[in-house]
Formats: structure tokens, C-alpha cells, sequence
């Protein structure tokens, strides 16, 4: 009877502290507390019919890592790498910490008694290394990516699982062995926990840097688009006269409508500046816009656009650099690379909803993992979160993303609202 006791009472705490374990690397999918209250009861349910059942180590290794799995899977959001690597990596600390405390008070055998306080100091071990992780170690919380060299992170706590399992079935006749081997494979595991931190804040940093030497581009391309725009406007300014002089002439002559059209014509093509695309004013908003599409003009054959935005919206100019950046600079790249090389952008404000349109030609078979988009750029370290920043900020604004890519386009649809700023990028 304190065997079923013990069981159910350390397996419910066992189970609060991989709840708070997973949260700290995902985000829920939605709010939804009876759906997740319903699985994690499940979790509990389950992985204690089976310990009491069996005593079987494998049959409790697979049904752990089974739903802490499905956890991850049904409740959270994230990659499904991400999902494998961090079950593996909060099990194989379970395991550890299960076994130091075990053998701390007997020369445990499998199938045999053992300390019941053995139990309890399990989950406090377990309780102590989460702390840890979630307050020292792991800073970046609930971050959708997975850093590249993933399989190698991967590798670490399922090799700890398998040599803990050996060690538990070959029932080593040495407590002190198990107990600081044991102890190395655990402090092994907080390692990779710190290793994960260490890549995802180069990553992000990597990435951060991306964004602000793209805004120094654009901001340096706006001086040149404003200059070339003054000069402009200065040289008609002191023609003017003999503009205005020269219309006159032609109105009171013998000259046709057409060809005083084409004079005020060659007026405007003289104002035109091949450099400006987008001139509402939003300083923000044309500096990327300019600079992204005149890089454009100069790579592709067709491209389209049509900006409407206001001067003033309520948009951090830095959330515009990330969605304008990343999705003209992947679909420059695209378009680039097929043979229509065509582009097409929309952009557009209405009553407090920003709408963005971006669309591109792409040849060949687009990479995909999880319906998430891989990035196909050498450098994968700099450039392979873009597409998940532009998630997040559309959801900081509560807006909607839609991506397809059907006939060789790829169409990507961004409504924002403006009005909305609950978070910020990669924190």
C-alpha cells in the first residue's frame, strides 16, 4: 500500500515540474485549460498504471518519453525536432536524478524494494534542476527555433539514456560508481540545457545584427532618394520661369493640347526619381520600401507595386525592418533564381489594419519541415529564423499571416493591427 501511495503522490509532483519544465520552452498553442489540464491529468494517469504494473524499466522509459512527447505535441507549438529534442533531454535528467537517489540509500536491483524517501528526493532533485535551467541557464523562453547541429544536441541525452539503462539492467554491485556516473551524465544533460542557450543567443544576435545593418542600408539609400530629390526639385525651382514662360508661349500659340501635355509630360519624367517607390512621408516605411524594391529593380524583370499607408501608424519602425527585410529580401532571392523574375508588392492602410502583399516567382521545389519554410541561403546561420521573426512579430500586432505557393508563386498575406503592441521581438 505505500508503494501505491508513494507512487501517486511523487508521480503528481513528478508531473507539475515537466509541466513547468516543457513551458519553458514553448509557447500554447491556444488557451485552452480543460484540453490541457485533461492531458497532463492523462500523463499522470498513465505513466503510473505502468510503473505500478510492470517494474519494468523499458516499458517506463518508452511510455515517459511517449507522452512527454504528446505533450509537447497536442498542447504547445513548435518544430517537431525542437519537440523530440528537449522530451529526450527532460526525460534522460528524470532518469538521472532517479538513479542518484535510488542508489544514495541501498544497492538497488531491478524489480527489487527501495528506499521510499528515494522517491521523494527524486522530485526534489528533478524540482532543483529545473529551477536551475529555467533561472540560470535558459534565457530565451518559448523562442520558436532550433538551432542547426540539432542531431548533435540530440545525440548527448540519448546516449545518457542508453548508458543509464545499461547501467540500471546490469545491476553493477557499486552504489558509489552508479551514484557519480550517474551525476556526470546529469551535469552532461544541464550542459546541452546551457549548450541550446549559448547557440539560440548567437543565433538571435546573428540575426538582430541582420536587421540593424539593413536599416543602416536603407536609411543611408533614403539620404540618397531625398538628395537626388532636392536636387531635382532645386534645378526645376530655378527653371521654373522659363518653364512657366515657355507653356505660355505654347497655350497662346499655335501649339496642340497634345503637345503642351507632353511638355507638363517631360516636366514629370524630369521629377521622377528612379530611386523612390514608396513616398508617403513614413520615413520607416520608405527607407525599407525604397531600398528593397530599388535592389530589386536592378536583379528582376517585372515588378509591381502599389503603396497606400498613411505618414503616422502605430508600427515600431524595427517590427517593419524585420516583416519588410525578411519577406522582400527572401523573395528578391527567389525571384532572382527562376525565370519569370517577377515581383509584386501591395501595400495598403485602412482604418487601423495594415495589409501587406508580397508575392514572387520561384522555381523549383520549395524546403518545408513541420509546414514551417527552410531557408535555402548559404549562410543558414545568419538568415535561418527571418521567416519566424516575421511570425512573431505578426502576432505581437494579434494580426494574420497566410503563406502558399502554388504555380510557381510564392504569395504571402500580412494583416496587422496597428493598434496592438503586447511584446517584443526575441526576447
Amino acid at each position: 500500500m505505500s508503494d501505491v501511495i508513494t507512487a501517486l503522490i511523487t508521480n503528481l509532483f513528478r508531473t507539475l515540474i515537466i509541466k513547468k519544465f516543457i513551458s519553458i520552452f514553448f509557447t500554447k498553442e491556444k488557451e485552452n485549460n480543460g484540453k490541457e489540464n485533461f492531458i497532463y491529468f492523462l500523463f499522470y494517469f498513465i505513466t503510473t498504471v505502468v510503473y505500478l504494473s510492470f517494474h519494468f524499466p523499458p516499458a517506463n522509459i518508452a511510455i515517459n518519453l511517449l507522452m512527454i512527447y504528446l505533450i509537447a505535441q497536442i498542447i504547445y507549438e513548435g518544430e517537431q525536432i525542437k519537440k523530440i529534442l528537449v522530451s529526450i533531454l527532460i526525460y534522460g535528467i528524470n532518469m538521472a536524478c532517479d538513479i542518484i537517489s535510488i542508489y544514495s540509500f541501498s544497492n538497488y536491483i531491478v524489480g527489487g524494494d527501495y528506499n521510499k524517501i528515494a522517491a521523494y528526493i527524486t522530485v526534489l532533485i528533478i524540482n532543483i534542476c529545473e529551477f536551475i535551467i529555467e533561472k540560470f541557464i535558459l534565457k530565451k523562453r518559448g523562442v520558436d527555433f532550433t538551432p542547426p547541429h540539432w542531431n548533435i544536441l540530440i545525440l548527448i541525452p540519448v546516449i545518457s539514456i542508453v548508458m543509464l539503462f545499461c547501467l540500471l539492467m546490469n545491476n553493477l554491485n557499486n552504489q558509489i560508481i552508479l551514484i557519480q556516473v550517474s551525476a556526470g551524465i546529469l551535469f552532461i544533460n544541464m550542459l546541452i540545457f546551457y549548450l541550446y542557450n549559448a547557440l539560440l543567443d548567437t543565433y538571435i544576435k546573428l540575426e538582430k545584427n541582420s536587421l540593424y545593418e539593413r536599416k543602416i542600408a536603407c536609411y543611408a539609400n533614403q539620404v540618397d532618394v531625398l538628395m537626388q530629390s532636392e536636387k531635382k526639385i532645386s534645378s526645376l525651382h530655378h527653371d521654373m520661369k522659363h518653364h512657366l514662360n515657355e507653356l505660355l508661349i505654347m497655350a497662346t500659340g499655335r501649339q496642340s493640347k497634345q503637345e503642351i501635355a507632353e511638355y507638363i509630360q517631360n516636366m514629370q519624367m524630369f521629377m521622377e526619381n528612379n530611386k523612390e517607390f514608396s513616398c508617403s512621408g513614413n520615413m520607416e516605411i520608405d527607407s525599407i520600401l525604397n531600398y528593397m524594391l530599388y535592389k530589386a529593380q536592378e536583379s528582376l524583370k517585372e515588378i509591381e507595386y502599389k503603396i497606400s499607408i498613411p505618414k503616422d501608424i502605430n508600427i515600431l519602425s524595427f517590427d517593419l525592418n524585420v516583416i519588410f527585410g525578411n519577406l522582400l529580401e527572401n523573395a528578391i532571392l527567389a525571384a532572382v533564381c527562376s525565370s519569370r523574375k517577377w515581383l509584386s508588392v501591395f501595400v495598403h492602410y485602412d482604418k487601423g489594419m495594415l495589409f501587406i502583399n508580397i508575392q514572387n516567382s520561384y522555381e523549383g521545389t520549395l524546403k518545408k519541415r513541420d509546414e514551417i519554410y527552410l531557408t535555402t541561403k548559404k549562410n543558414k546561420a545568419k538568415h535561418g529564423i527571418g521567416l519566424q521573426n516575421v511570425k512573431r512579430v505578426v502576432k505581437k500586432y494579434n494580426g494574420n499571416i497566410e503563406i502558399s505557393d502554388k504555380n510557381n508563386i510564392f504569395d504571402i498575406k500580412i494583416m496587422l493591427y496597428t493598434g496592438s503592441q503586447e511584446s517584443a521581438l526575441l526576447t
